[in-house]
């Protein structure tokens, strides 16, 4: 599992100290955000039948969303706008990203590539992938007594 909120561990020293000095202090900035590549996403498994991705996106238009899955990679590509009122803004911080993004994951291969459920609410994306028919687990029925004929004619008996 990877574990991508609050400060982790991997946060390098200078990524603290200029977190730090900008709390501290107004940082100018363009206002664009630098190296955004695209909402967070939690991915996680519900019950033993199904995959979830969240993936959250406040304040995009969700017909400006598109989802793809193609070899088992799912892709979900979209852009934000600022508003025409904004331009004329001169921002000290600016933290809500703008522009286009793609995000791609490499879903589990037990799981099917069709969501069964594609749905944007309250500014998250929400997909549900089922488990593949082939990957869930099936009970096989062993007789008692006789031979059981094998796949290749032969029967299970030895001579």
């Amino acid at each position: 599992m990877i574990d991508r909120s609050g400060i982790g561990q991997a946060m390098s020293l200078r990524h603290m100290m200029d977190r730090m000095f900008e709390d501290a202090f107004v940082v100018l900035r363009n206002g664009a955000a630098e190296n955004w590549s695209g909402p967070a996403v939690d991915v996680y498994e519900s019950g033993e039948d199904t995959l979830i991705v969240e993936a959250y996106s406040p304040g995009i238009n969700p017909e400006s969303i598109d989802v793809q899955v193609e070899r088992g990679v799912l892709t979900i590509r979209g852009q934000t706008d600022t508003n025409e009122s904004e331009s004329n803004r001169h921002y000290l911080l600016r933290e809500h990203p703008t522009g286009r993004f793609t995000r791609s994951l490499q879903l589990p291969a037990s799981y099917t590539a069709d969501p069964t459920e594609a749905a944007y609410q309250q500014g998250v994306l929400r997909l549900v992938f089922p488990k593949a028919e082939e990957a869930k687990p099936r009970r096989i029925q062993v007789s008692t007594g006789g031979a059981t004929p094998l796949s290749n004619g032969q029967d299970g008996s030895t001579s």
